[in-house]
């Protein structure tokens, strides 16, 4: 359906205030998420220093390197807060704003390239601007997932468009919105699929094309014997990875087995999971997906923009039992089958349109209400996923007025979030994570970038959970001089890591004075027991924080 020009301007514009609506932090105080204070403090290292300290090899922009991390969003947050003076949680803030418009805008023209369509296209960017877990990554947050979702429908958009008018502007362009995916996040060289799937769409065009001239006479056979191959193709994908787990670089029984209403390794719970998960990320209509699958297939895929899209489904099968990044990566693809298997309503109920238009209508309504109610739903039920605490934020302004050095804190998440607002290092680092080197090593300090020493992976171990290509050798472990400083029990033992970190605060979160979390789980230390009332005294204290000053 062809719709007017300002139509189509005001139900866009419509659909942008509801994005902007759904994402306005009404009953949240601060910036969300674990990965999000993390990328705050790498942002604000490139502000003081007026460089990445970490970018040590082409591939540390990339992540690919030792102590690196992919490095596009913690420049755009530097750039951006330094170019305008907001400091860069309320670019955090605006950044997710014209993401999401980005992501919504670049669905409808993608759709709309697809099928000459509006209402079409309109369905598709209503979905994918409210699929429950898009908006939960471009809701004041700096982790950079969110980014690379929205993106992928301007890279659908760019080869589509190269596809029908086969301009090398756009394949061009396509090149270098690579490089800033690939830059954004790890996740963004799964668009290296697209890329296959797009090399094979020409070649495949044309040879089915001469193959439907000559069959012309066995054209319903043929229609059935390709269906059905299609068909068979994507279940037989499919099930390799249940099959063989691992073959698709994740164990499908480790990210599957156990869910939120199912638990076991046989291939039903399994299955099971894998569609809640995707349920929950995606939205109530994802199973309408699989309707759209069948329905593209038998419609008998005309040209190259339809090969390249069922081509792109099927080489993205195996790679499912990647959970979180595969189930995020594939929002905007599962949202154009959704959207495809509504449409084929039409087909079933010709003569009922207005009721049949009331009824899809009611069933995308019922799909945006649903993410309204799932919007909360992650940062309320993972305190990883919260935003930071306004007793931490308080204790973190103090700190980064009143302290100097490196501080030690005994528990990573507050760690984390006191070390994005003060812009001071903090052990453990990599906050919530704790990780056992990275880039805050070299931003703070405590590796020289010439001292580090890398050794190249073996190919064959290299997959899309690897952190880096290049891991460091002979670089100190940071979490385990962390726990060996709160597991202390001789001041003379603990002067020495001290003086190699420059600590001189101690951060201790109220609610564990006597102990520290490392991975979830609580352990007693001797050092907040015995040593640090001995030899330190408190210099601030807000009910949720204590900050001990020890020289």
């Amino acid at each position: 359906m062809i719709l007017g020009k300002r139509t189509v301007y005001c139900l866009l514009a419509a659909l942008i205030f509801a994005d902007l609506l759904y994402r306005y932090p009404l009953d949240v105080p601060h910036e969300l998420g674990s990965d999000t204070t993390f990328i705050h403090t790498l942002a604000t290292s490139i502000m003081v220093n007026s460089r990445a300290p970490w970018i040590i090899h082409p591939t540390s922009y990339f992540g690919r390197y030792a102590l690196s991390y992919p490095s596009a969003i913690p420049f755009y947050f530097a750039a951006a807060a330094l170019l305008t003076g907001v400091p860069v949680e309320g670019v955090m803030l605006l950044l997710g704003w014209v993401t999401s418009i980005v992501g919504v805008l670049g669905a409808f023209l993608a759709a709309r390239k697809l099928r000459r369509d509006d209402i079409f296209a309109l369905a598709t960017a209503a979905l994918l601007a409210f699929a429950p877990f898009f908006v939960k990554d471009t809701f004041w947050i700096g982790s950079t997932r969110g980014f690379v979702v929205a993106l992928v429908p301007v890279f659908l958009l760019l080869a589509i468009g190269s596809l029908r008018t086969h301009q090398l502007r756009q394949v061009g362009l396509a090149f270098v919105l690579f490089i800033v995916l690939a830059a954004i996040h790890r996740m963004g060289f799964l668009v290296f699929f697209i890329i296959v799937a797009y090399m094979f769409a020409v070649p495949f065009h044309k040879l089915t094309q001469r193959l439907r001239f000559a069959l012309y006479k066995y054209e319903r056979p043929a229609r059935y014997a390709f269906v059905l191959s299609t068909l068979g193709s994507f279940i037989g994908v499919f099930y390799i990875q249940f099959l063989y787990p691992g073959v698709g670089g994740a164990d499908v029984v480790e990210q599957y087995g156990t869910g939120a209403f199912f638990r076991g390794s046989s291939f039903p719970v399994l299955l099971a999971n894998m569609g809640v998960s995707l349920t929950g990320k995606v939205g109530p209509l994802f199973p309408i997906a699989l309707v759209g699958v069948a329905t593209y297939a038998w419609r008998r895929p005309k040209e190259a923009t339809d090969k390249f899209l069922l081509t792109t489904i099927l080489l993205f099968l195996p790679l499912l039992s990647l959970r979180d990044y595969m189930g995020e990566f594939l929002i905007p693809l599962f949202t154009i089958l959704v959207v495809i298997g509504l449409v084929s309503a039409r087909r079933f109920f010709p003569r009922k349109e207005k009721v049949l238009a009331i009824g899809l209508a009611a069933l995308v309504l019922g799909s945006i209400a649903f993410s309204w109610e799932m919007k909360d739903y992650w940062r309320q039920q993972y305190v990883t996923d919260g935003p930071i605490a306004q007793g931490t934020y308080d204790a973190a302004v103090y700190i980064k007025v009143s302290t100097h050095g490196t501080l030690v804190a005994n528990e990573g998440l507050g760690g984390g979030q006191i070390a994005a607002i003060s812009g001071k290092p903090v052990l453990p680092i990599g906050g919530a994570s704790q990780h056992w080197t990275g880039p805050q090593q070299i931003t703070w300090g405590y590796v020289v970038p010439g001292s580090v020493s890398v050794r190249l992976l073996d190919f064959t171990s290299v997959s899309f959970n690897s952190d880096e290509v290049y891991v460091p050798v002979n670089v100190r472990n940071a979490e385990v001089d962390w726990e060996t400083i709160l597991f202390y029990r001789e001041p003379a033992s603990a002067d020495q890591q001290f003086r190699r970190y420059d600590v001189h605060y101690v951060v201790v979160l109220a609610a564990f004075p006597n102990s520290f979390i490392s991975y979830g789980i609580e352990r007693p230390s001797p050092y907040l027991t015995t040593i640090l009332p001995a030899t330190s005294y408190v210099v601030y204290e807000n009910g949720a924080y204590t900050v001990w000053f020890r020289g």
